[in-house]
């Protein structure tokens, strides 16, 4: 995408959210868990496996089965502390561990109180009773990610669908989110194995979505 592209997106982005419809953002359940899907831009696959959120406590963890399935050399393990600011890489077949700096809490598994509804939409029939699925998607104008920012929404429940980032610097990053239902089995998930205990604070961090971009780049 060029400058010149990005910022007419931008300004059509900003129109819209001038025109969009007012309302307060969403609450997510309290407990969310399934199958979360990332591309980015070229078809690079950044990741693919179980996901487990805590909205509460805004912990998120993350293991890539396409890694395992697939043999890849990188395998990713990550537990994102969103109010601690601070990410960890596990390898639990070295009893490793990294813990990171997070640059900025914006993931897609929340609605934004900044962000703005910029439409309903609906996937498959509205005529014909459960064969479709009322959706609301949500956006924001990112400066922390030089992007733009959107997610979809079920209308109820609020359970995040699918988001999209898209950056200046011509990067594009796509979640999907599947099978997902409303607990986590296991709460020991978010909770960094003993192994991390004690590691110290690496200098180089990253967002959220910088670290799954960095993933696809690497692939």
């Amino acid at each position: 995408m060029s400058k010149v592209g990005f910022l007419c997106l931008v300004s059509c982005c900003i129109i819209v959210v001038v025109f969009a419809e007012s309302k307060q953002p969403c609450q997510p359940p309290p407990l969310t868990s399934g199958y979360l899907w990332m591309t980015a831009a070229k078809g690079l696959e950044a990741g693919g496996g179980p996901f487990s959120y805590d909205s509460p406590g805004k912990r998120l963890r993350f293991r890539d089965n396409e890694a395992l399935l697939m043999k890849k050399a990188k395998y990713l393990d990550v537990l994102f502390l969103f109010e601690e600011g601070i990410f960890y890489e596990i390898d639990s077949k070295t009893s490793t561990c990294k813990k990171r700096p997070l640059q900025s809490t914006l993931h897609p598994m929340e609605i934004q109180p900044n962000m703005t509804i910029v439409g309903d939409m609906y996937m498959g029939s509205r005529v014909d009773s459960g064969q479709g699925l009322s959706m609301k998607n949500w956006l924001m104008v990112a400066p922390q990610l030089n992007g733009v920012f959107v997610v979809t929404t079920s209308t109820v429940g609020c359970l995040t669908l699918s988001s999209v980032l898209f950056t200046q610097s011509k990067d594009l990053l796509i979640f999907s989110f599947l099978e997902v239902v409303k607990e986590v089995k296991d709460p020991q998930v978010f909770v960094p194995p003993t192994f991390c205990d004690g590691v110290p604070l690496e200098p180089e961090g990253n967002t959220f979505f910088g670290f799954f971009l960095n993933q696809a780049h690497l692939s």
